[in-house]
């Protein structure tokens, strides 16, 4: 892996810089079309079978199939969408000109996902090149969504009406993070997520302060109805929230109390970072197995400038742990507020994703375990991953459980924040990565 990498270095550097210029934003249809071109244009060679899916109104499902010999199928999630870059001022370089500066290159989406679209195949490339063109040992199939920053519109009917084609044995997902210090991250399945919008309006419009001690201010009771959600920790609240959901395994205990925190990554002097006073151990275990909520957005009043605002509204998003129903978690939500006095707070559910739950005791996770440490360190093994993705579909309508393994991003990488970026040593790595996952899953047999 790493005499291909050595060898070929400058141009894999470039080949990811290249797709990182292309602005393919979720629903950009043009540059959707432009990056699926290049994409396509780069799968040439590599596979056996490469075509198109159309899904409408997002773009294209890429996907090669390479056939192995043997029975078993591995599929590489990838998407090559990307989230807006926001506001241009707060960027020090082009969001799209894949700037390197003191070894990091700077690019919307550098590390979510396009470094790995373009590591796998550079992974694919040499895996074929050490075989001498001899087929592979089990079946490969790359996939490339074109929407997965929206919640992947379109790509369950687009698997279940492929589902011949596409079922795969296990399913390496979009990468996850490496530790500050450089230990490389493993997620086994991945959190759901639930979208929700409270909205409340107790006024014609908004009044001057002069009335504040009489009318009933929106923004404030909307506020109650959003706290008594949670408790003081933060825990969800909420009776039949939890329903359905999985009790962790021994193994994966044991796995979530190894985790390392966050702590200087995200930390204030003078100021505690986490919602409880819990040892290491509790909050490493809560972070994988608890539900929790946050607010991504909150309006108050029609123009934001009145003192008593006559509406407000705030959206709020559940992760979810396996294996919660989002559509019973949001009746938990509707029942709640109503049982607690919020009945006027309107509830408007957005986007729904079920959770998944992958196994630990696979061939495919001794596979990726092995690889990563061969190729990044030992690695810290999360039996749940805490992101949440459309991972369910794949397990759903192909029969491939997920795991998401370390790539190109580390805590400061600002994923779909202003300056986002990854280093190209790291990039390297993820790219030898790749390449050994391939190798290790053909020493385990494959993934069958």
């Amino acid at each position: 892996m790493s005499a291909f990498v050595d060898r070929e270095r400058d141009r894999l550097v470039e080949e990811w810089r290249a797709i990182c210029r292309i602005p393919s934003v979720s629903g950009a249809r043009d540059a959707i079309a432009a990056c699926a071109d290049w994409i396509e244009a780069r799968m040439d060679g590599l596979f056996d079978d490469v075509r198109r899916i159309d899904i409408p109104d997002q773009g294209p499902l890429l996907v090669g199939v390479l056939n192995g010999t043997g029975p078993g199928r591995l599929l590489l999630y990838t998407h090559y969408d990307v989230q807006p870059a926001g506001d241009p001022a707060l960027w020090t370089s082009d969001p799209f000109g894949a700037e390197v500066r003191d070894g990091k290159m700077y690019a919307r989406g550098a590390c979510d996902d396009k470094a790995d679209v373009t590591a796998r195949l550079a992974a694919l490339e040499a895996w074929r090149e050490a075989r001498d063109g001899a087929p592979p040992p089990y079946t490969v199939i790359f996939l490339a969504d074109p929407a997965e920053e929206i919640g992947s519109p379109g790509l369950a009917e687009a698997l279940e009406a492929n589902a011949d084609l596409l079922h795969a044995d296990a399913c390496l997902w979009e990468s996850f993070l490496r530790d500050e210090d450089g230990r490389p991250g493993i997620g086994f399945g991945c959190r759901g997520n639930l979208q929700v919008t409270l909205a409340l309006r107790t006024l014609r419009a908004d009044q001057h302060t002069a009335f504040a001690s009489v009318l009933r201010s929106a923004p404030i009771e909307l506020m109650r109805a959003v706290t008594s959600l949670v408790d003081a920790d933060g825990t969800i609240v909420v009776d039949g929230f939890r329903d359905g959901a999985l009790a962790p395994t021994e193994e994966q205990l044991a796995a979530a109390a190894a985790i390392p925190l966050p702590t200087a990554a995200v930390s204030v002097d003078g100021v505690r970072p986490y919602v409880t006073d819990g040892d290491d151990v509790g909050l490493a275990l809560r972070l994988v197995f608890e539900p929790s909520m946050s607010i991504a957005q909150m309006l108050v009043g029609a123009d934001g400038v009145g003192s008593v605002p006559a509406q407000a509204s705030v959206t709020l998003r559940f992760s979810l742990v396996p294996d919660q129903d989002p559509e019973r978690a949001l009746a938990a939500i509707r029942a709640h507020l109503e049982r607690h006095g919020f009945g006027e707070v309107e509830v408007t559910p957005g986007r729904m994703i079920w959770p998944a739950a992958s196994p630990m005791d696979t061939a495919f996770a001794r596979a990726t375990i092995a690889a990563a440490a061969d190729a990044f360190g030992e690695p810290v093994v999360y039996p749940v991953l805490i992101g949440a993705g459309p991972g369910r579909m794949v397990l759903d309508h192909l029969g491939a459980p997920v795991i998401s393994p370390a790539g190109t991003l580390r805590p400061d990488g600002n994923m779909h924040g202003p300056d986002e970026h990854g280093a190209v040593e790291d990039y390297l790595d993820h790219v030898r990565f790749s390449i050994r996952v391939l190798e290790r899953l053909a020493e385990e047999g494959g993934p069958a």
